[in-house]
């Protein structure tokens, strides 16, 4: 009766060890530029069309910034409803006038986050408040 005692007091003590891995994720938000001055021709348009057609297309998550002189604001009108055609919805794209310290007529930022590697650990009852919590929707989220 002793020797099954002991046996399940080992049992339950060793099924109560844990390695504890505290957890990591390596992210980095990216950001991608495109400027110039020239807005009459439809150059400009079909290169700003292109840059954000490929961003969108390798980063399906991606957020634009256009930054713009007052000048401009006639091929904004137009690259905005480029943007309505090209299906990126309205909480994606931000369109501002420049600070007066921007060089070019117009500028456009693409802004994505790329997950290097994500480990989000095993939660552990004795240590809880150290556990990073929304870690996995977080990086499903991106």
């Amino acid at each position: 009766m002793k020797w099954i005692a002991i046996t399940l007091l080992v049992l339950l003590a060793s099924a109560c060890t844990h390695v504890d891995s505290t957890n990591t994720s390596v992210i980095e938000q990216l950001e991608e530029r495109f400027e110039f001055d020239t807005t009459i021709s439809e150059d400009s348009m079909s290169r700003s069309v292109a840059f954000i057609r490929e961003l969108n297309a390798r980063e399906p998550k991606s957020t634009f910034y256009v930054k713009y002189k007052p000048d401009a604001s006639e091929f904004v009108a137009k690259f905005r409803d480029r943007f309505k055609s090209e299906s990126i919805a309205k909480d994606r794209y931000k369109v501002e006038l420049a600070a007066d310290d921007q060089q070019k007529n117009i500028l456009i930022i693409g802004r994505y986050v790329r997950i290097k590697s994500s480990d989000c650990g095993v939660m552990v009852f004795s240590k809880r408040e150290d556990y990073q919590f929304g870690c996995s929707v977080e990086h499903n989220r991106n």
